[in-house]
């Protein structure tokens, strides 16, 4: 971050957010976020993202001629493949610690999955959450899932027989995925296999402590969709039952990452247009920026790193935010996909001197 413009502080209506303490120029660089702590890519994409700078090798921004996957790849016996777009991001990623490890990780995730279609035709009868959800949803009820879920696990027997017929489904598995990207970052740090980059927004070096630091957003997401609980509570078991010894005293932790998960991650598109989402990634850092329909700071994504650019003159008091989501549409359908993905009616600026009379986002 470039201490000398920028600052956090606490707002009334977003929680925390960033605010520059002295005018900024339009087109001055004010924040760089090196890499995601958690991030997946669609299996449908693999051969087609780099590992390394995930460029899309089918990008409408490649020449008509030029091939539609990468030829390069690591092959690991105990990895899973991956590809890349040139041999500099290959050496990149094998000389360091965690793309190894996370490919590692999906191998044995992808082959336990393969193990849970077997005897798949249950007689209707899930032990996780039997009765489904109740008409309101209840920071209570989401506790007492969760509790009843640990009995679950807390059986190796129990959760092997659990594991073993539970079909898991293939979205299902990129969320593990992304939640065991985020317990080997953990892993790596705590043991100090490789130095992580932190957003140095707050005043810690510990990048679990500055993830947590982010909004949770378990009762919104629950309460808007009731159905993800069950998806979590099996991505849990899931992982409780296929990860190795070393990463299970991690496991706890993935309540927590997919509570911040929701609302705090970008999507890793191809370019900026937003042509294609190739998977989603969590920037820590850049989940500090709140959202506006007119924003004054424009994201981009290159490589791994997102950097953050003043698209106008900002003045000291001003909110420094960024667009979520398409600011082309009308105040309706903006408003409902920050609800969706965000849990909150917008209000600023623009969406107040749009709103038809007799209505407020409050």
């Amino acid at each position: 971050m470039t201490q000398s413009l920028i600052g956090l502080r606490t707002t009334p209506h977003g929680g925390r957010s960033l605010f520059p303490i002295q005018p900024i120029a339009e087109g001055t660089s004010i924040f760089t976020c090196e890499a995601p702590f958690a991030h997946v890519i669609y299996k449908d994409y693999r051969r087609e993202v780099c590992a390394q700078c995930f460029a899309y090798a089918a990008s409408t921004f490649r020449s008509i001629g030029d091939p539609r996957t990468w030829s390069i790849r690591s092959c690991r016996v105990t990895a899973e493949t991956v590809w890349f777009c040139t041999d500099e991001c290959k050496v990149t990623w094998e000389s360091g610690v965690i793309g190894p490890l996370i490919a590692d990780i999906n191998a044995l995730l992808g082959k336990a999955k393969i193990a849970t279609r077997r005897n798949s035709a249950r007689d209707g009868y899930d032990p996780i959450l039997p009765n489904g959800p109740p008409a309101q949803v209840t920071q209570d009820y989401i506790d007492k899932a969760w509790v009843d879920v640990e009995e679950l696990v807390s059986s190796r027997a129990r959760l092997s027989s659990y594991c073993s017929t539970m079909n898991l489904e293939d979205m299902k598995l990129e969320i593990s995925r992304s939640v065991a990207s985020a317990i080997v970052q953990r892993y790596v740090f705590d043991h100090r296999l490789a130095s992580l980059a932190t957003s140095s927004i707050i005043s810690t070096l510990d990048p679990w402590t500055e993830f947590l630091d982010l909004q949770n957003s378990e009762l919104s997401n629950v309460s808007l969709r009731p159905y993800i609980l069950a998806a979590h509570l099996r991505v849990y078991a899931f992982l409780c039952h296929s990860l190795p010894k070393h990463l299970r005293l991690y496991v706890p932790t993935a309540r927590h990452i997919l509570a911040r998960d929701t609302g705090n991650a970008f999507g890793i598109w191809d370019g900026d247009h937003r042509d294609e989402m190739l998977g989603w990634g969590l920037w820590v850092g850049a989940s500090y920026f709140n959202h506006s329909c007119c924003p004054n700071v424009k994201k981009t994504r290159v490589g791994r790193t997102i950097h953050f650019t003043t698209s106008r003159s900002v003045e000291i008091g001003e909110e420094l935010c960024i667009s979520y989501i398409d600011t082309s549409q009308p105040i309706a359908q903006r408003r409902q996909d920050l609800e969706n993905s965000w849990f909150f009616k917008c209000g600023c600026q623009r969406c107040q001197s749009e709103e038809p009379s007799g209505t407020s986002p409050h």
